[in-house]
């Protein structure tokens, strides 16, 4: 019998995951590891994919609703009337091979689509084609670092990264607000 515990576990992970395939700009390598250390190879694959693909699915539902909300005007932009007029195939297919490489921020790519003609089914079932790669490349590495790190090292590494962060954002807001002054 499954634990409470677990099934809770499971799906807090499954809902960062989504966010984190929602709005795309946050790496997904440490929850991807956390999903293997808490669960296993295959149920943490899982995880990892299905939370990527229902997030970009969600991400570009969001998108799509937040920029109708905006002024119209930023549209006649050259750039994003280029964007828009887009076919349908083309984005399909740019989604599709934005989605393997693997340093494209995917926000990117969901915003962008988002700004086109392609429908949601569309989006869906280019996203899920181009991350299912990329995920299981992500799983391969993150399972070679859960594996080859002791767990004391995993979370050391991860604190630093988080530190690092956040110094390089508090830089970033120090500067915004001297320039403000």
């Amino acid at each position: 019998m499954i634990s409470l515990p677990l099934v809770v576990e499971f799906l807090l992970l499954f809902l960062l995951n989504m966010a984190i395939g929602a709005f795309g700009f946050i790496p997904s390598f440490f929850v991807t590891t956390l999903n293997i250390n808490s669960f296993g190879l295959a149920v943490g694959t899982f995880l990892s994919l299905s939370g990527e693909i229902f997030g970009a699915i969600l991400g570009f539902y969001l998108y799509r609703l937040g920029f109708s909300k905006m002024n119209p005007a930023w549209r006649s932009h050259r750039f994003w009337q280029a964007l828009q007029n887009q076919s349908v195939v083309r984005v399909f297919w740019s989604v599709i091979w934005l989605r393997l490489i693997p340093f494209v921020p995917s926000g990117l790519v969901t915003a962008g689509a988002s700004l086109t003609a392609i429908s949601a089914w569309g989006f869906a079932a280019a996203s899920t084609i181009g991350k299912i790669p990329a995920v299981f490349l992500e799983i391969a590495v993150a399972y070679g670092y859960t594996q080859s790190l002791s767990a004391e090292y995993q979370y050391g590494i991860l604190a630093a990264v988080l530190i690092i962060c956040l110094i390089i954002w508090l830089m970033r807001k120090r500067k915004s607000a001297r320039g403000k002054i």
